[in-house]
């Protein structure tokens, strides 16, 4: 995984899926680490093999894979848009466009192009009384070493930034 040839660690990710995930669970490592590559080629071989894995075994779909792949969702390349979507469903779950379609409910604010009735608010409740503040300290207990010296004495140049004479 540590090639640095995109193709190398994209075969390395592809020589792995051959195993079985419950009998070696440290690929399922390997595999969410490929999520994170730096080519979209290993990242959609990786989706890939996740979903293969979970295929295979439906114990592969820890809540550690499931989610990489939800945050596979939102990567750059289609492709691996489209494996992390295959593997989700091979772990079983439902992937739902964010377009709103045909909503009959829950799009109140007319953002899907439809004209619904807003929900009535209810009325706010009085807020209660906040507490006054704590009144700052007279006096700060912090160190300043610029009150230990004579406020008589000038310091010019960089001798004063250092506290030097």
């Amino acid at each position: 995984m540590t090639d640095c040839y995109a193709t190398k660690r994209r075969n390395a990710l592809d020589e792995l899926g051959d195993y079985d995930c419950s009998c070696h669970p440290e690929i399922i490592n390997a595999f969410v680490y490929g999520l994170n590559d730096t080519d979209e080629r290993v990242r959609r071989e990786a989706a890939d093999e996740l979903g293969d894995a979970a295929r295979s075994n439906s114990c592969c779909c820890s809540p550690a894979v499931v989610s990489a792949l939800t945050c596979a969702l939102a990567d750059c390349d289609r492709g691996v848009r489209r494996q992390a979507e295959e593997a989700l469903e091979a772990c079983g779950y439902e992937i739902v466009d964010g377009n709103c379609d045909g909503c009959t409910e829950g799009c109140v604010d007319g953002s899907c192009g439809h004209h619904h009735a807003a929900p009535v608010e209810a009325p706010a409740a009085a807020a209660p009384e906040a507490a006054p503040a704590p009144a700052p300290p007279a006096e700060p207990q912090a160190f300043f070493p610029s009150r230990l010296h004579n406020k008589s004495q000038s310091r010019s140049g960089l001798a004063g930034l250092f506290g030097m004479k």
